[in-house]
C-alpha cells in the first residue's frame, strides 16, 4: 500500500468526523499496489446511513477536509449508498481494496 501511516490516520479521523464512527473505509486502485507508481487516491466509503439530501455534501466535506489535512491531493471518493444496489465500482472496492 502506497500511504503512509500518517497518511492513512488522517483518512480514517477524517472519514470518522463526516460519517461517523462505524463507517469502513477502503483504498482502492492503484495505491493498493506497491508495484505500481502515480495515481490519485482512491477511497471507497460505506456508513450504515446517510441522509437523502446529505449524501452529495458528506462527500465533499469529507474531499475538503483531506485536502485541507494532507495538502493538495487528487483524491476519488466513492461513497457506497445503502439504500441502493450495488454499483460495479463497489463491488470491486469491497474485492480489491483494502480497508484502513
Amino acid at each position: 500500500m502506497r500511504l503512509s501511516s500518517k497518511v492513512r490516520d488522517v483518512i480514517r479521523e477524517a472519514v470518522r468526523e463526516v460519517y461517523g464512527p462505524e463507517a469502513v473505509v477502503r483504498l482502492f486502485g492503484s495505491r493498493v499496489h506497491d508495484h505500481l507508481r502515480g495515481g490519485d487516491i482512491d477511497l471507497h466509503v460505506e456508513a450504515d446511513s446517510i441522509g437523502p439530501e446529505r449524501f452529495p455534501s458528506r462527500r465533499t466535506k469529507l474531499w475538503a477536509m483531506l485536502q485541507q489535512r494532507l495538502g493538495e491531493q487528487r483524491i476519488d471518493i466513492v461513497v457506497a449508498d445503502p439504500r441502493r444496489h450495488d454499483r460495479a465500482i463497489d463491488r470491486l472496492a469491497r474485492r480489491d481494496g483494502v480497508a484502513l
